[in-house]
């Protein structure tokens, strides 16, 4: 054997080593992101889970107990203020799962625009709304930037928050068809 045969036994050795190495490393690196795919998968569906749970202790119609709230034609019983709190809690809670995927997953406070402009807007817009906010016990890093949001709003005006989701059905409606 000379020495050029040792040479490109070292160096195809160098080779072998270095191709296990980034096999390993790409082998260590795809567990990870099955781990991360398994732990947001159990995630959702804990989400989902959780949803349909509050929900469904909202009654087969909240919707009619909303329109109400809103409306204020009629006293609210106290079934509809239970309703009513079992949705405003859901949408609380799906700001604390969002808060918990803050590490990682969304950018800090991806909660304020995804949700103040949109379930939170609906659920100021009603008295009851402002009535239930006020009295809960929320820490401060979510009951800030929610008052906040709500100096925004103005006084509660679901007329104008209904006539809105209602040209979006319709839009989304004639644009379906």
């Amino acid at each position: 054997m000379n020495l050029s045969d040792t040479r490109v036994n070292t160096i195809a050795h160098l080779i072998t080593v270095l191709s296990v190495l980034a096999g390993v490393g790409f082998v260590i690196w795809e567990l990870e992101q099955n781990r991360e795919l398994v732990r947001l998968e159990m995630f959702s569906e804990g989400t989902i889970a959780n949803r349909e749970s509050t929900l469904s202790q909202a009654g087969e119609n909240p919707a009619v107990v909303l329109a109400k709230a809103c409306e204020a034609t009629e006293t609210l019983t106290v079934e509809d203020m239970i309703v009513l709190d079992f949705v405003f809690n859901e949408t609380m809670e799906t700001i604390n799962r969002m808060r918990l995927l803050e590490q990682g997953l969304y950018p800090a406070n991806a909660w304020q625009g995804l949700l103040l402009e949109s379930r939170f807007s609906f659920i100021f817009s009603m008295p009851a709304g402002r009535a239930w906010w006020a009295e809960r016990d929320t820490p401060a890093v979510i009951k800030e930037p929610v008052d906040a949001f709500l100096a925004t709003l103005g006084p509660p005006n679901c007329a104008e928050r209904y006539a809105t989701i209602k040209q979006r059905a319709i839009a989304l409606d004639k644009g379906s068809r």
